[in-house]
């Protein structure tokens, strides 16, 4: 899934996520998510969406928000560069959609004739022709949002800063002195942050990062699992073979066997 801050410009991704759940996180781009089968519980601020099949949602870049999905349930993910949204990039950046879902009965079935077609689109016709099919999908999802101005930047939100620096540096070494101390506030503080505002521990919101990545990285590279752990921050293959299953139901090999 990958969907945690990144800085890349012209990125683009889609992919179908299985059984998606995953923590608070954010990223600078726009995401764009279907449900195929099954359901999804999206968070966004303290705001909560439950998703049913045939919905959709689109989360604006640097909106933190998080995902819960019942068993069995499929979804299909497009991140996307927001300046491949065109007309579409000034309303993205400065405005937020008092809900980002849209249910079943609203959907354009040109909405969905776009989705297959990113998912089939080659990385030569990406940035025309996947722009093209961004837009499509924009124009037809934007009539069902009511769209707010911004107000305060989220970057003055100490919780944003705290998930936009470990999206930023999670296959690094990290402890929390070592976070408390390059955000200037107190480690307790900072612990606090994590139990009451993101309801998860640190180490916890770690290895989801951590495994996220591995995971990207078996869909779309051909790198070695010994060279994947450790690009991602992980200690021992034993750490990632205990944490991965413990979040994914299987080991690494087994997740890469269903990729393939």
């Amino acid at each position: 899934m990958n969907p945690f801050y990144e800085q890349q410009t012209g990125i683009f991704r889609t992919s179908i996520v299985r059984n998606l759940s995953f923590p608070e996180h954010l990223h600078t781009h726009t995401e764009f998510i279907y449900v195929m089968e099954g359901q999804a519980l999206l968070s966004i601020g303290e705001k909560f969406y439950q998703m049913e099949k045939g919905g959709c949602a689109i989360i604006f870049p640097g909106q933190i928000h998080s995902y819960r999905s019942s068993a069995a349930s499929h979804m299909r993910l497009l991140i996307f560069d927001t300046s491949m949204a065109s007309s579409f990039q000034y309303q993205l950046r400065k405005f937020r959609p008092e809900s980002p879902y849209i249910d079943s009965e609203h959907i354009h079935p040109d909405i969905l004739l776009a989705i297959d077609r990113l998912s089939h689109i080659g990385t030569g016709e990406f940035s025309t022709l996947g722009s093209a099919w961004i837009q499509i999908i924009l124009s037809l999802a934007f009539p069902h949002l009511t769209l707010t101005e911004k107000k305060q930047p989220e970057s003055e939100n100490l919780t944003y800063q705290l998930i936009r620096y470990l999206s930023e540096h999670f296959q690094e070494s990290l402890t929390l002195e070592h976070i408390a101390k390059a955000l200037h506030i107190n480690k307790y503080y900072l612990s606090h942050i994590f139990s009451e505002k993101l309801h998860i521990s640190f180490p916890q919101y770690l290895s989801h990062l951590r495994v996220d990545y591995a995971c990207n990285a078996m869909q779309i590279t051909e790198k070695s699992l010994t060279e994947i752990w450790a690009e991602a921050g992980f200690s021992s293959q034993r750490s990632f073979n205990r944490i991965f299953h413990s979040i994914k139901g299987m080991s690494p090999l087994a997740y890469r066997k269903t990729m393939q």
